[in-house]
């Protein structure tokens, strides 16, 4: 049954890449995972269906990326989430930015997009307390609200990307940056530093390629000047 699932998850985004999602049939699904129509309903009960599973595959794969940096602070553990969640959403892009647009217009998705959303932010919001408890951020920020405020920018940088306002490397960054800034005026001590570290790199990524350029040889000539 796991196997027939990835099979069926595979072919949808690979059709509705393709197609768009409203170009999918359940008929040619079956038939591009090899299964029958019967058993595409049985194990998913529709396109919509189809889609939530998808993105339960990927919430999965951003709540496993905490495990790769353990006990590590609040800003690796932050960054975690949110690579593992860009690298998941970019891996197909055509697909990714179909599907932005199908959660964020279609009715019927809306009681799984509010489910899926309140599971990220849940995790986000356990991270940032066990921040909080370790002494990197201050004692007076809500991890709930925090998160969900991070959760709603990152929202807001699927929509500029899948709208073709951003390139696929300034959507890296601009979720980088806006959770960086976000952090960064709650945190104390060497999360501060990392996050800052973070943002200037972000930022960065963001600016046109002369300014970039421009930056660049500040940094070289007061190098230089710092030897001297």
């Amino acid at each position: 049954m796991a196997e027939r699932r990835g099979r069926i998850l595979a072919a949808a985004r690979r059709l509705i890449a393709e197609r768009g999602f409203e170009g999918l049939t359940m008929r040619e699904l079956a038939r591009a995972s090899r299964v029958s129509v019967p058993t595409v309903y049985n194990l998913f009960g529709g396109k919509h269906a189809v889609l939530l599973a998808e993105l339960e595959e990927t919430f999965a794969a951003v709540a496993g990326s905490l495990e790769g940096v353990g006990g590590r602070g609040v800003v690796e553990r932050a960054f975690a989430i949110c690579n593992t969640g860009n690298r998941e959403l970019l891996a197909v892009p055509a697909y990714s930015r179909e599907l932005v647009h199908v959660f964020l217009v279609a009715e019927e998705t809306r009681p799984m997009r509010r489910a899926i959303n309140e599971r990220y932010v849940a995790l986000m919001a356990g991270v940032l307390a066990d921040g909080q408890d370790a002494g990197e951020l201050v004692l007076w920020v809500n991890p709930i609200v925090l998160a969900r405020r991070m959760f709603a920018h990152y929202v807001h940088a699927m929509i500029e990307w899948a709208g073709g306002e951003l390139a696929d490397h300034e959507f890296r960054a601009a979720t980088e940056l806006g959770m960086s800034l976000m952090v960064l005026g709650v945190a104390t001590g060497r999360a501060r530093r990392a996050l800052i570290a973070h943002a200037e790199a972000s930022q960065a990524m963001l600016l046109p390629r002369r300014a970039r350029r421009a930056l660049r040889g500040q940094a070289l000539r007061g190098q230089a000047r710092k030897g001297g």
